[in-house]
């Protein structure tokens, strides 16, 4: 198994896994979502709640408010917990009390977002609570998964009739198409942006003049991080849990 890294930033990643079958990238998918550690707020104590929303209400809102995560601390200190305060007392009609508000003990674990809006409050109001975050991994809640939105599927390979090339706006495709007599074949479309998105639509118009087959050997895996860990982190990461799970497994098989 190997991977192709087709687009990857801090806020998502597509990558290609070759040479590999679907319980393999689901391994990886699962993974990513499920055993990258990473911190999230776990326990909410009030002190004071003037406002019309229940504390339970007020405690799952900020459970799911993304937090920053330093790996170094996961491997140094995993039992390390991390104290939110908010203290505000409304001083408008109408005040809307955001993620930045929260006070973090630690500068590096803070919200990914400062304009996460957590209640709304009328003046006169008050709320003070103190909010404590641990590490945790999204197979114990979703509260700790580092990265959403994520998905695989096969490769396409897409085989259009050469009329195409004036039929339909298939330019993002340019590098990535091999020309066969009167066939366009275009085996690894993701290689250029915008170029899949141009394939479909051509379909979609010329359902005629266009094949789309799929390559078994070839996974395309996407997913967008939450905010708590770039998407080249939590790909590293993922990796490495699951290098991790297989040497325990060969150990204990051994």
């Amino acid at each position: 198994m190997r991977a192709k890294i087709i687009e990857i930033s801090h806020e998502k990643a597509v990558v290609v896994i070759e040479d590999s079958n679907p319980s393999l990238a689901n391994a990886l998918r699962r993974a990513v979502t499920s055993e990258v550690p990473i911190f999230a707020v776990d326990e909410v104590i009030f002190f004071e709640n003037t406002t019309p929303f229940f504390d339970e209400y007020i405690a799952h809102r900020l459970a799911m408010i993304p937090l920053k995560t330093d790996l170094n601390i996961v491997r140094v200190d995993p039992e390390r917990t991390v104290v939110l305060e908010l203290n505000k007392e409304a001083k408008e009609p109408i005040e809307v009390i955001y993620s930045g508000d929260l006070e973090s003990s630690d500068p590096l674990i803070v919200p990914a977002n400062e304009k996460i809006p957590i209640i709304k409050m009328r003046k006169g109001q008050r709320i003070r609570l103190q909010a404590i975050a641990r590490l945790g991994r999204g197979k114990d809640h979703s509260k700790w998964q580092p990265a959403a939105a994520i998905g695989y599927s096969y490769m396409p390979i897409y085989e259009l009739d050469s009329s195409l090339k004036k039929d339909c706006d298939i330019s993002p495709c340019e590098a990535c198409i091999e020309e066969k007599k009167d066939v366009l074949l275009v085996n690894y479309p993701v290689k250029c942006p915008g170029c899949l998105e141009a394939l479909e639509r051509c379909r979609l118009d010329k359902p005629d003049k266009v094949k789309r087959k799929w390559d078994e050997s070839k996974i395309i895996l996407r997913y967008e991080s939450t905010g708590s860990l770039s998407a080249s982190d939590i790909f590293l990461e993922a990796v490495n849990q699951l290098k991790l799970k297989f040497s325990d497994f060969l150990n204990k098989v051994g």
